[in-house]
Order: C-alpha cells, then sequence, then structure tokens
C-alpha cells in the first residue's frame, strides 16, 4: 500500500521556526508512530534501513521563499504537513492521528485541524494498493517527456561528496534503491537503470542548487525546482518502468534525508500521443 496524508494545522502559540525543519518533523512523527505502536516505532527506528515513510518541512499557507533565517511563527498561523508511507501500519498510523491532537515541533505547538487523504480534494494525497499503482502507470502510453518538481532539496552522495546535481542517472538509481528496499514487486535492478538513464536528456529547468543547514554545523549541498527530461532514447517498454519509479518518487521522495523533508516531489508527464 502505498499512500500520502496531509494535516492541516494551525499554530497554538508563537515561536521560531526554521524553515529547513525536517528534523523536527521526523522527531514529530516518531512520535505519532510511537503512540500508536511502540513495537512499531522501535522496528522502524532500529531495523530499517530504508524508512517506510517521508515527512515534508511544515509548509505555511502563506507564500513564504524557502530561505534559512529562522522566523517568528504566529499564533494562528495556518500550515500543511504531508506525510507519506511505503505501507499499510505506517499508513494507519498517519491515520490514527485525530481531529483537536497536537504536533510539536520544537518549540511550536500545533492543532491538527483537518486530515486530507483524498486525491479528489488534494492531489497530492489518498491511498492506493500496490497494485493499483502499477495497473495505472501500466496502462498509460509510454511518457515522452517526465518533469519532476522537487518542492523540497534534493540531496546525494557520490563517495564522501555531496552531488547537488539533477542527473539523471542520479535520480533514477536513488529511486530503484528505494523502490527494491521497500520490497515493492516487480524486481528493478538499479545498475541497469542507471545505464539507461545515462541516455535520458535534460531538455529544461528552472531550479537552484546551495547548501542547505539543517542544523547549526550540518548542512548538505542540494537543488530544488523543476526539471524537464526527454525520454526519445528509451524503448517504449523501459519509457513505463521509468515513469513507475518517477511517480514511486511522489511517495517515497528522491534521494538522501527523505524522512527530513528533503526530496519532497511532484512529477506531471507528456505521452507519446501528445
Amino acid at each position: 500500500m502505498l499512500g500520502a496524508v496531509i494535516y492541516v494545522l494551525r499554530a497554538e502559540n508563537s515561536a521560531p521556526l526554521s524553515p529547513i525543519n525536517g528534523r523536527l518533523m521526523h522527531a514529530a512523527f516518531f512520535k505519532i508512530l510511537n503512540e500508536y505502536s511502540p513495537a512499531l516505532c522501535s522496528f522502524v527506528h532500529n531495523e530499517k534501513n530504508l524508512k517506510p515513510f517521508t515527512v515534508s518541512f511544515l509548509e505555511s499557507a502563506e507564500e513564504i521563499a524557502l530561505v534559512e533565517e529562522r522566523r517568528q511563527v504566529r499564533r494562528g498561523e495556518k500550515f500543511f504537513w504531508r506525510v507519506t508511507g511505503l505501507n499499510k501500519e505506517i499508513l494507519q498510523a498517519a491515520l490514527s492521528v485525530k481531529v483537536g491532537e497536537k504536533i510539536q515541533a520544537g518549540g511550536l505547538i500545533l492543532r491538527v485541524e483537518k486530515i486530507i487523504c483524498d486525491g479528489n480534494i488534494r492531489i497530492d494525497s489518498g491511498v492506493m494498493s500496490i497494485e493499483d499503482f502499477i495497473l495505472g502507470v501500466k496502462h498509460a502510453p509510454p511518457a515522452k517527456e517526465i518533469c519532476f518538481n522537487f518542492v523540497s532539496p534534493v540531496s546525494f552522495r557520490i563517495d564522501e561528496f555531496d552531488a547537488p546535481y539533477p542527473r539523471p542517472e542520479l535520480i533514477f538509481a536513488s529511486l530503484a534503491d528505494k523502490w527494491t528496499q521497500s520490497e515493492m514487486p516487480a524486481a528493478v535492478d538499479k545498475k541497469i537503470i542507471r545505464e539507461l538513464a545515462a541516455q535520458i536528456r535534460l531538455t529544461q529547468w528552472s531550479g537552484e542548487s546551495k547548501k542547505f543547514y539543517f542544523g547549526r554545523d550540518r548542512g548538505t549541498l542540494a537543488f530544488f525546482g523543476q526539471f524537464l527530461y526527454d525520454f526519445a532514447a528509451i524503448s517504449n517498454d523501459l519509457k513505463k518502468v521509468f515513469l513507475l519509479l518517477a511517480k514511486f518518487g511522489e511517495f517515497a521522495g528522491v534521494g538522501r534525508l527523505t524522512g527530513q523533508g528533503f526530496g519532497q516531489t511532484r512529477v506531471s508527464w507528456r505521452t507519446m500521443a501528445c
């Protein structure tokens, strides 16, 4: 099962908050997991190499640029927070939160006003079976172009170095790795995907690479923005594999630190029939 839950939150107090607040939201979701099932929380924390969830940064309902300066949140300010789950247990935990409950992000206390898990209300929410997810891509026409909208910074590592590059080999190798580690059906070979992805061309982009700090002295080079890729060199059957991985990225995230708000992704595409 795959899914995304969006919490509509209201600040109960005034407190400082950095826009790069994924570590706080990571801790907040583990608190939700622990309240739902201490055993599940312990297993996910200690045993899982890939965390079977992602959390977004807190997204203000107001238009605020992605900057690193801490700002003072006003009491009554409205936020959205998106949590994805890659299995049934995680999604059940996410949906166990009740309207009126409080979620804490550092010194900021937020009250849950609404929980959205319906693609008809917000397209980036909802739950589906893995089988339906795969069938939806299988029955779609081959994708001629895929656009990744990275709404939060994407971070890769090559050896010991940050790699803030939107190279298709890095993006799709990351997604193939997450697909395999999540024990999804239909095996995907990371090495083959990386080799094939080298044939994909980046044709348009609007974005930025910079260093993002998520702690006093900890940070990573990363990029964000919109990136359009052309799949003309890829066979029609393999186009569907790449579309499957791209759509999976909307739930699994792309790159590192996806459990801390990085790698949040939205995908659109043009088919061969366009």
